[in-house]
């Protein structure tokens, strides 16, 4: 057999693609999504060569490779990158509104210091950031200051993760 043969298009339906202009096949997730694995797989063949040892249908097989081939892993990737669930509106949406409500308190206040900071001429950063320290950087000072005057400030800011640094 010396040309490619349409019945593939059926046995690899989910990867398989066919140039006419350049007589060859390829593999779609791979071309799309593959990680560079050098070699593996048939390499290049699949992605930019192309291939069209049509004489020899079990390198197709082979592309395919096993659970964790660089071709299962693209087709995986490519699973995913479909699945509306995972999609990042997705998780915006399932935030609780009380979750936005403090995620913009917060970010509110963060921005205002910034601005004051920026605005004066300021500082954002200090020698001494220890919780014992008396002259803390001046981002941390002026965010706790206003947490200090603003129990919805201070309430959100004490549910904030620290920074471990």
């Amino acid at each position: 057999m010396r040309r490619f043969n349409p019945k593939w298009f059926k046995e690899y339906e989910s990867w398989l693609e066919y140039s006419i202009e350049k007589d060859a096949a390829y593999c779609l997730y791979c071309y799309l999504l593959r990680q560079d694995v050098g070699m593996q797989s048939g390499g290049d063949s699949f992605v930019t060569k192309g291939f069209n040892s049509w004489n020899k249908k079990e390198k197709l097989d082979l592309h395919v490779g096993g659970v964790n081939s660089a071709h299962n892993q693209a087709l995986k990737n490519g699973e995913n990158l479909m699945k509306q669930n995972q999609h990042i509106q997705s998780a915006f949406v399932k935030q609780s509104n009380q979750d936005k409500i403090e995620y913009w308190t917060q970010l509110n206040a963060i921005v205002d210091c910034i601005r004051f900071l920026l605005y004066r001429g300021l500082a954002f950063r200090g020698h001494d950031k220890s919780n014992v320290s008396s002259d803390k950087e001046n981002f941390l000072e002026l965010l706790q200051f206003l947490a200090d005057h603003n129990d919805v400030i201070n309430e959100v800011l004490q549910k904030t993760p620290k920074n471990s640094s």
